[in-house]
């Protein structure tokens, strides 16, 4: 498996977290525990968003080279 695999496999399983997250924040009942599922699903966003980017970059510079 090649790094540009791997970053986006890294990414779609963050993305499954993400969801899993999103689902448990429906049923959340406290606002501690609501609040802290939304902490999480920000850094997962933002990790999500890192990956692909990094992806993106090494997908260019792959055909680049």
């Amino acid at each position: 498996m090649g790094i540009i695999d791997l970053v986006d496999q890294s990414a779609a399983t963050a993305l499954e977290h993400a969801a899993e997250l999103q689902d448990h924040l429906k049923t959340a009942g406290s606002g501690a525990t609501m609040a802290e599922c939304r902490a999480e699903m920000h850094r997962l966003v933002g990790d999500i968003v890192s990956l692909r980017n990094a992806a993106e970059l090494l997908k260019r510079a792959q055909h680049a080279a």
